[in-house]
């Protein structure tokens, strides 16, 4: 960005603070504003006509959230730890986006990558078994976490098991007998506040395997 356009993104940015629990907004609402998570973790899901929750993915700081096409929003995001945003109004952000050529190839990256774990999603869901689906899960959540944290051995798990559960498709039964088969056998070990791998080959293993 220009400084111009720097001061432009400063004068319009106003900073949210959300409590554990606490909605950034809501299915249905009126999408007026895009933010940008600067401090925190938030679940995205959308609530299913029967009343089930759907997980669709966990954001960081870094990321993006609504951003969206339709004047409303599809999906709910939810801080699952305290979390700081800030947000800009979406008409104002997109006229400063469209005219800026750079910000918009960095903005079909983000959309190329979305789209990209959306299909490995798909597939992880459908064809893999529970081993297999929560190995991928740990071995993506600790990538994108060092990406920002560094290289901490432990994977931090700030969601619940039924986050986990509704993100992979599987009953919290089945994520919590998961876990204990992975740790029996050696791939993870559970500690406070998340896992550690402990054999890196096999959790790589299990989360490349080939569809049945």
């Amino acid at each position: 960005l220009t400084l111009e356009e720097r001061g432009a993104i400063d004068r319009m940015r106003r900073q949210s603070s959300f409590a554990a629990k606490e909605l950034v907004f809501a299915q249905g609402d009126v999408a007026a504003r895009v933010f940008s998570l600067s401090q925190g973790v938030v679940r995205i899901y959308k609530l299913l006509p029967d009343g089930r929750r759907q997980v669709v993915g966990f954001a960081l700081p870094g990321d993006m959230l609504g951003l969206t096409l339709s004047e409303t929003h599809a999906l709910t995001a939810e801080a699952i730890e305290p979390t700081v945003a800030c947000s800009f109004p979406r008409a104002a952000f997109r006229r400063l986006v469209d005219g800026n050529l750079a910000v918009l190839r960095r903005m079909n990256q983000l959309v190329s990558q979305e789209l990209a774990s959306a299909h490995d999603r798909m597939m992880i869901l459908g064809r893999y078994t529970a081993e297999e689906k929560m190995a991928a899960f740990l071995l993506s959540w600790r990538a994108r976490r060092r990406a920002r944290d560094g290289g901490a051995k432990m994977v931090a798990l700030p969601m619940s098991r039924r986050d986990i559960a509704d993100y992979l498709g599987l009953t919290i039964e089945t994520v919590s007998r998961t876990f204990t088969r992975l740790e029996r056998v050696g791939v993870i070990e559970i500690v406070p506040g998340g896992v550690r791998i402990a054999d890196e080959k096999r959790a790589l293993g299990l989360a490349s395997a080939s569809p049945a």
